[in-house]
C-alpha cells in the first residue's frame, strides 16, 4: 500500500550571521558517545543555527561489524558540517541499538530523545529499525538509516519521518541474482534468516534468479537466535547446487563452519551486506577463499577512507555505510539549514528538496554556500546521487561486489550502478 509522504520546499534566500570558529570534541557518556561543537549559539553570540542529532548504531549484537564505519562517518560528517562555519552548528550523541534480542535500541531512541534531538541515524538493522520507528515518528524526530534494506519502509506508515540512504533490496536482490547467473549456476539455494530483512532480501533475490532461467532448488528459512545450522545445511545442499546464497548476519560464522564438515567448495558460496565483513582474515576456523558477497554503496578508498579511520581513532577493517552514514547526517544538516529552522518537521519537509533538481553540490560546504545564495540544491555524496523519491528512499545506488581471497582476504572486484526509477 502506498500512500503521499514528502512535501516539497519553496525555496527561501538564507541570509545567516559569521559563524564562530567551533572545535569538535568527543567524550564517553555511559552507553553512549557525544561530539558537540565547543561553544553554543547562546554563549557565543552567534545566530547560527543549534542542531542536536543522535544516533544509534551497533556496538554490539549480530551486526556489530557495521557499527565501527557507520559511526565513523556520523562523526566525520558533523566535523566537517562545524567546520564549515556555515551557519549551523550540531552535536551529537551515539547509543547502541544491540539486535533484536534486546531492547536496547528502544531504550536509547527513549533516551535521544530525552535530549531534545531533532533527528536521529540509525539502525543499521531492518528490524531493530521497525522496533523503534513508530517512537520516532510519534515525537516528529526524523529517523534516516544508512543501512536500512528491507522494502517494508517503502510503504510503511511513518508520517514523512523516515528516510534511508541504504537502497532497498529490490536493487541488491537483482544485482546479487544477475551475479549469480552471470557465473553460470542455474541450480541455487538460500538460506536466509527470519526476519524483515531475510525475507525481503530472499524474495527479490529469487524474483532475479527465476527470471533469469535459474530454479530455486531449496530455500531454507532459519530463526536469526539459531547458533547450529546442521540441519539447514543439510537441507540447503541436499539438491546438489550450483551455487549457494546465504542471507544472515555474523551467523554467517557457524554457517560456513557447517559447510565446511560437509566439503562444500566456497566458490560456490554468495554472501550479503549483512555478512559482508564478519568473517576476516582473523577469522581461522574456515578458509572461505573463492566465496562473493554483494554490499550496497561504493567502496571507500583514498581520501575519504583515511577520513573514517581518523574518525574511528584507527584503521576501519570494513568500510560498509560509512559512506551513506555520513550522506545521511550531512542531508540532515543542509534540509536545517535550507529550512532555517532544526525541529524534526522542518527537516523532513526539507530532505528530498536538497538531494535533487537543483545545482550539484558535493561537500556540505559547497552546498551551505548555494544555500545561503538561495539557490535550490542537489547534493551528491560519498555513497553516489542519493536522490531520495516520494517515501524516502534512494531511487539511485550503486551495489559493490567483494571476493574472498586466501586466508580470507577480501578484495573489491566490481560495483553496479542501479535505477529503481526504471523498475
Amino acid at each position: 500500500m502506498t500512500f503521499p509522504r514528502r512535501t516539497r520546499r519553496v525555496a527561501s534566500a538564507l541570509a545567516m550571521g559569521a559563524a564562530a570558529a567551533v572545535v569538535l570534541a568527543a567524550c564517553s557518556n555511559g552507553g553512549g558517545s557525544s561530539t558537540s561543537s565547543s561553544s553554543s549559539s547562546s554563549s557565543s553570540g552567534s545566530s547560527d543555527l543549534s542542531l542536536k542529532i543522535g544516533s544509534i548504531l551497533p556496538t554490539t549484537g549480530t551486526l556489530a561489524v557495521l557499527g565501527p564505519p557507520e559511526i565513523a562517518g556520523v562523526t566525520a560528517a558533523v566535523k566537517d558540517i562545524n567546520a564549515a562555519n556555515a551557519g549551523i552548528k550540531v552535536s551529537y550523541q551515539q547509543k547502541d541499538s544491540g539486535d533484536t534480542s534486546t531492547n536496547i535500541a528502544s531504550q536509547s531512541a527513549k533516551a535521544l530523545l530525552s535530549t531534545g534531538v531533532s533527528a536521529i541515524v540509525g539502525a543499521a538493522s531492518s528490524s531493530v529499525s521497525l522496533s523503534f520507528v513508530d517512537q520516532l515518528g510519534s515525537a516528529k524526530v526524523v529517523q534516516l538509516s544508512p543501512a536500512n534494506t528491507s522494502p517494508a519502509f517503502s510503504t510503511y506508515k511513518d508520517n514523512g519521518f523516515y528516510w534511508r540512504t541504504a537502497p532497498s533490496d529490490v536493487l541488491q536482490g537483482r544485482v546479487l541474482g544477475q551475479k549469480v547467473l552471470k557465473d553460470g549456476a542455474l541450480n541455487v539455494s538460500i538460506i536466509y534468516q527470519n526476519d524483515s530483512y531475510g525475507q525481503g532480501l530472499n524474495d527479490n533475490v529469487k524474483k532475479a534468479l527465476t527470471a533469469g532461467g535459474a530454479q530455486v532448488g531449496a530455500d531454507v528459512v532459519f530463526d536469526p537466535k539459531s547458533t547450529n545450522f546442521s540441519a539447514e545445511v543439510d537441507k540447503a545442499l541436499a539438491p546438489k547446487p550450483d551455487a549457494l546464497i546465504v542471507i544472515s548476519f555474523d551467523q554467517i560464522k557457524n554457517i560456513v563452519q557447517e559447510l565446511d564438515r560437509n566439503n562444500f567448495d566456497f566458490k560456490k558460496l554468495y554472501g550479503v551486506d549483512g555478512n559482508y565483513g564478519v568473517i576476516t582474515d582473523a577469522f581461522k576456523n574456515v578458509d572461505i577463499s573463492g566465496s562473493q558477497l554483494t554490499n550496497p554503496g561504493v567502496h571507500a578508498t583514498g581520501a575519504f577512507a583515511q577520513k573514517l579511520d581518523a574518525a574511528n581513532g584507527k584503521k576501519l577493517s570494513v568500510y560498509s555505510y560509512g559512506p551513506e552514514s555520513y550522506d545521511g547526517t550531512t542531508l540532515i544538516a543542509l534540509a536545517a539549514l535550507e529550512a532555517k529552522k532544526t525541529d524534526g518537521a522542518s527537516i523532513k519537509d526539507h530532505l528530498k528538496d536538497v538531494s535533487e533538481g537543483g545545482t550539484k553540490c558535493k561537500s556540505f560546504a559547497d552546498c551551505a554556500k548555494l544555500v545561503k545564495q538561495g539557490k535550490d540544491i542537489d547534493y551528491d555524496g560519498q555513497s553516489g546521487p542519493v536522490t531520495f523519491d516520494a517515501n524516502g528512499d534512494p531511487s539511485q545506488a550503486y551495489i559493490s561486489i567483494y571476493k574472498y581471497g586466501k586466508g580470507n582476504a577480501t578484495a573489491w572486484e566490481a560495483q553496479q550502478f542501479g535505477d529503481l526509477t526504471k523498475g
